[in-house]
């Protein structure tokens, strides 16, 4: 048991707080005039191209549903652009200064 580190001990100062763009994607549809839309770290309250109400839908939901829209070689773009934002991350610290500014 000598060898096991314990967390109290694990140096947090050490970390950059990071998460990915997926996690800080907001996705929507609207329930009136059928967009969709997402937006990087903002809340919508109402929609963006009518002003009427929208529903929130869950990433998976959101790219069937744009998916349902596209032709194939655009669904390959879609998917390459949905592992970009799953994999490319965001330090917190930075985006309080800078909400448009990533981290690659």
């Amino acid at each position: 048991m000598r060898l096991v580190k314990k967390f109290e001990e694990f140096d947090f100062s050490r970390t950059i707080p990071a998460i990915s763009v997926e996690n800080l994607t907001f996705f929507y549809n609207c329930d009136d005039c059928n967009a969709l839309w997402k937006n990087f770290n903002e809340q919508s309250k109402k929609c963006k191209y009518c002003s009427s109400d929208k529903s929130k839908l869950e990433a998976d939901e959101w790219y069937d549903q744009v998916k349902l829209r596209l032709d194939e070689d655009e669904i390959e773009e879609l998917e390459l652009q949905r592992e970009e934002d799953a994999t490319n991350l965001v330090d917190l610290l930075t985006l309080r200064k800078n909400p448009n500014r990533y981290v690659n």
